[in-house]
């Protein structure tokens, strides 16, 4: 009876183990296990308040996953987590696995990088003045005067061993070809990586200052070759007698007169007038107005008046 039992109770057992490798099998063949690679967002967790990760941390991890092909062709790398675990962490090097969460069902085979080696600094905050520095020049004529900054000062944030380096921080202003107060809101700009900056912006007035004053000047005509023989040149002038002149005060200060381009006056006989340019001077802008009127005044010399014979017919008066 017992022998009788023991066989029914091996078949039956028998039977169990038949079906679930029938089960296997067939879910094997229906849904079979394979492989996929997901790159996950790394993430830390309980970072001390004073502490920042200056170097070393990976923005993301590769991750090879098991599973049937049901479940890896409905995995997302958002259905996985990537985690460092900080919260033992001191200022310094330290080396710490990369902790996976996954789905039911899924198995974790592979984590790469499956450890970071991580570079923990003090989180250090100082106080640094602004300079400003400026790019390109004023139209001619003008200058840049002292920049104002507001606010003067910024504060740096970030690992102690790079916030201590840095002397200073700069915000960059463009006048170039400016010709009134340049204002604006200026990027605060910082020479090393992963420093915060609070306020990141500041704003700059720089004022821009006329450098050209201007004075009047007389004009004095030129002239190029020589009247007619027995005439000659009794008065020359210019109208408006003077004009207008600005520039840098540099260069007026040695400026008395502007002279005319030549007038030529070979072979003339008679009173003159003519329109023309003023000599370009270096350093001048312009003068005002750019064209004047020049007046010749020509007679005959003495000697030939005394020559010309007496019209009226009568005998000049002896001495």
């Amino acid at each position: 009876m017992a022998q009788e039992n023991w066989q029914n109770n091996s078949i039956k057992l028998l039977s169990v183990l038949l079906a679930l490798i029938l089960w296997i099998y067939v879910s094997n063949e229906q849904n079979p296990t394979g492989e996929k690679l997901l790159d996950i967002g790394l993430v830390q967790t309980g970072l001390a308040g004073d502490l920042i990760i200056a170097d070393g941390m990976p923005e993301i991890v590769r991750v090879r996953v098991v599973g049937n092909k049901t479940q890896l062709a409905n995995i997302n790398p958002g259905d996985l987590k990537a985690v460092v675990d900080l919260s033992q962490g001191e200022a310094g090097d330290i080396t710490l696995p990369v902790q996976i969460s996954a789905p039911p069902g899924v198995r974790v085979a592979q984590v790469i990088p499956a450890e970071v080696r991580l570079s923990l600094d003090s989180l250090v905050e100082k106080v640094l003045s602004v300079t400003v520095s400026l790019r390109g020049t004023p139209a001619p004529g003008f200058t840049a005067l002292a920049p104002v900054c507001r606010p003067e000062t910024v504060s740096v944030n970030g690992p102690g061993r790079v916030v201590n380096t840095i002397s200073q921080v700069t915000a960059v202003v463009d006048i170039n070809t400016a010709t009134k107060d340049v204002n604006e809101a200026v990027t605060v700009s910082v020479s090393v990586a992963g420093i915060t900056v609070k306020p990141a912006t500041v704003q700059v007035t720089v004022p821009i200052a006329g450098t050209t004053l201007s004075k009047a000047v007389p004009v004095k005509p030129q002239f190029s070759g020589t009247p007619a023989a027995g005439f000659t040149i009794t008065r020359s002038y210019a109208e408006p007698a003077s004009v207008q002149i600005s520039g840098p005060v540099e260069v007026l200060n040695t400026i008395s007169e502007i002279k005319t381009m030549p007038v030529d006056i070979n072979g003339v006989s008679q009173n003159l007038v003519r329109e023309v340019s003023l000599a370009p001077v270096a350093g001048i802008f312009y003068a005002q107005p750019g064209r004047v009127k020049v007046y010749l005044d020509v007679n005959k010399t003495e000697q030939q008046v005394e020559e010309e014979p007496n019209t009226n017919g009568s005998n000049p008066p002896k001495p």
